[in-house]
């Protein structure tokens, strides 16, 4: 499928070319295939260009310089990874981990730049999605300074549930998690032994009940309502 007509194309970035432009980046895309484990970019290296995500799930993962890891980020299908290092020309600072197959178009530097040349428009659109990921970091942290660790581990469950879940076919609401236990933990940002005693009395309370990566909703407005979330 050529990026014109690519149904995620209005809603990213590259809205901002013209017919021209995209066909130019099309001759130079290049369409890759990644399983969960492999990794698009480490910290620390340099950026050689973008990834836009076609299908699939990353994680943005960052080390400290004590060793401790942590998950920052989900970015799934329909957005674009590696931008800020080509913005910045700064080292990537996190890496970006495959947690599902996942396919993405990357387009190397030298190609970017070279519609940037007659281009602004796409260079803006860059630092809108740059400004548009700092708010998101700053409301994240506003919500672990104001919401207790329920309401954020819900509020993560549910968002997993609008993108990953179904009903099945005795009529149950069921969510297969893309990450596992301890990767929750980093999420909400707390101790791994905190989600679990967190799902333990979730399950005891029949609000939800976990077989390894695959959740049940016992109710899902229940949920919904103890995240605090308007039914």
């Amino acid at each position: 499928m050529a990026c014109i007509e690519c149904p995620f194309c209005t809603k990213t970035e590259w809205d901002a070319l013209d017919a021209a432009e995209h066909e130019l980046l099309e001759k130079a895309k290049r369409i890759e295939q990644y399983n969960p484990g492999d990794t698009l970019f480490f910290q620390g290296e340099e950026g050689s260009g973008v990834y836009c995500i076609k299908s699939g799930l990353i994680g943005l993962r960052r080390v400290d310089s004590n060793g401790n890891s942590v998950l920052l980020q989900l970015v799934d299908e329909g957005t674009t990874v590696g931008y800020r290092t080509f913005v910045t020309r700064e080292p990537h600072s996190s890496s970006a981990e495959v947690l599902s197959p996942t396919q993405v178009c990357y387009f190397a530097r030298p190609q970017i730049e070279k519609v940037m040349q007659t281009n602004s428009r796409l260079g803006e659109k860059f630092l809108q999605h740059f400004t548009r990921d700092a708010v998101e970091t700053e409301n994240s942290y506003v919500k672990s300074m104001t919401m207790g660790m329920k309401s954020r581990f819900l509020h993560l469950m549910l968002e997993f549930y609008e993108h990953y879940g179904y009903t099945d076919k005795s009529g149950e609401e069921i969510v297969d998690l893309p990450v596992a236990r301890g990767e929750l933990a980093e999420l909400v940002g707390v101790r791994p032994e905190s989600i679990s005693r967190l799902i333990d009395k979730l399950q005891s309370d029949d609000v939800m009940h976990f077989n390894q990566r695959r959740v049940r909703f016992s109710n899902l407005d229940r949920v919904r309502a103890e995240a605090g979330v308007e039914v």
